[in-house]
């Protein structure tokens, strides 16, 4: 065989490679895309599924804020901010990590403890609030002291939500324990029906992590 055979043959064994590798690719696409999709969806770390389908209380390193309330029946609401799950943009740049509100309820003669177990959680953003507008009111209306303005909500007439960056930005580290009585005070806000920290479901999440292990 001459050399000008031997180059034809590498150049179709070349280009047939490419073709199959091309149609690996395409065919590997969609269910990556599908994966990524549904990964975006998600707001909670997959540790916090965990210990919520545990019942444990969230402990550690990780926890930014942490406030106890008893209630008169000996109920106790353990509040925590700790940090959500990692965002990227297109680039593959790390996103600014959300920041978390949960709440774990104790059973009264539960010790608050990791072991637990806990009644039950409430999942919210601590750094975003969902806003209802008044009749005849904007979204660009609400104002918050801290200069944060809310933006419409797609898809949801009437509503809107509100990053609470600058609020966050004004004192570092941020003042977790006021954000109760910030909420109280956008609630008082001339154009504002109601507002309160953006709801997670995090049953929904787990169920789409379900959802989509058994495919």
């Amino acid at each position: 065989m001459g050399q000008r055979e031997r180059w034809i043959l590498f150049l179709i064994g070349a280009i047939m490679g490419v073709g199959i590798l091309w149609m690996v690719q395409t065919r590997s696409n969609p269910a990556r895309d599908e994966k990524r999709r549904v990964r975006e969806q998600l707001n909670l770390p997959g540790m916090m599924f965990d210990f919520a389908v545990t019942q444990k209380g969230f402990y550690g390193h990780y926890v930014l804020y942490e406030s106890v309330q008893t209630l008169s029946d000996g109920t106790r609401v353990r509040s925590i901010v700790t940090g959500g799950r990692r965002h990227y943009a297109a680039d593959g740049a790390e996103l600014p990590e959300d920041r978390l509100w949960i709440e774990e309820t104790y059973a009264p003669g539960v010790p608050l403890a990791e072991a637990g177990p806990v009644k039950s959680y409430t999942f919210t953003f601590a750094d975003r609030l969902t806003i209802k507008i008044k009749s005849g009111r904007a979204a660009s209306d609400v104002v918050l002291p801290s200069g944060d303005v809310a933006v419409p909500l797609a898809n949801q007439p009437g509503y809107a939500i509100v990053f609470l960056k600058a609020w966050q930005k004004a004192s570092q580290p941020t003042d977790w324990k006021s954000l109760p009585d910030l909420v109280k005070t956008v609630n008082r806000l001339p154009a504002v029906d109601s507002a309160e920290l953006t709801k997670i479901n995090w049953q929904a999440e787990a169920d789409l992590i379900k959802a989509n292990t058994a495919q």
